[in-house]
Parts: C-alpha cells; structure tokens; sequence
C-alpha cells in the first residue's frame, strides 16, 4: 500500500468518526448546549497550548518576567517611573481597594460561573504540560 492509500484511508477514517460524533446531542447529555461544548474544546486547546509552552519555556519567560518587574520597581524606587497602581486595578477590573480576598473571591465566583470551561482548560493545560 502507498503512501496515498494510507492518507486516504486515514482521512475516511476521520471522516466516519466525525459522522458518528453528535456534538450537540453528546452536550445536551451532559446538561449542556453545542455552544458550550464549543467553547469547552476551545478553552482545551488554549490550555494545551499554554500548558506546552510553559514547559518548554518557562525559564525564560519567568527570568525575563523577573528581569522587567526588576527594572520596573528600581524606575520606581527612583522616582523615574510612577505606576498608579489604583488605576491598574480598574483596568483589569478590579475594584480600586480590593485586596487579595476579594479578587480570590472573584476568580472562585467566575470559576463557578463557568465550570465546564474551566474545568477543559486545566485538564488542557495539564496535557499540554506532560506532553510538553
């Protein structure tokens, strides 16, 4: 069998396995929307994605993260740099004097919000990590 064979048989292969898969009736099983299962397979992927270039790269991005918040607070310390750091919050959507408890507070009420997405991107991540 050539090479040509085997592609085209894979590709039938593939093809029948996506005929038998009924996405929205598999997720209404579940308790969910074909919407959902959508966003879960996609929230997968990026956790994948995530989860293999951390491994691979993890030391360089975490040196260079340290690198630059280094030089950010040493531009502070200087008074070269001014962060307001109140608007910071606000930008990312944080309540000006929220402390730590309180965005912990809302990322578990986010967490609980959207269960499934969370739950496909750690799972994501995780493989993503180990195949990394």
């Amino acid at each position: 069998m050539d090479i040509a064979g085997v592609f085209n048989s894979v590709i039938e292969w593939l093809r029948d396995v996506w005929n038998k898969i009924n996405i929205k009736e598999w997720s209404e099983s579940l308790g969910g929307t074909s919407s959902e299962a959508v966003h879960a397979a996609i929230y997968f992927g990026v956790g994948f994605a995530i989860g293999f270039l951390f491994k691979k790269y993890f030391k360089l991005v975490f040196f260079s993260l340290l690198f630059a918040v280094l030089i950010i607070l040493l531009l502070q310390y200087n008074r070269i740099l001014d962060i307001d750091w109140e608007a910071f919050n606000v930008l990312l959507g944080f309540e000006p004097a929220a402390d730590a408890g309180v965005m912990m507070n809302t990322l578990f009420d986010w967490v609980k919000a959207n269960f499934i997405i969370s739950i496909s991107s750690l799972v994501g991540f995780l493989i993503g990590y180990k195949l990394g």
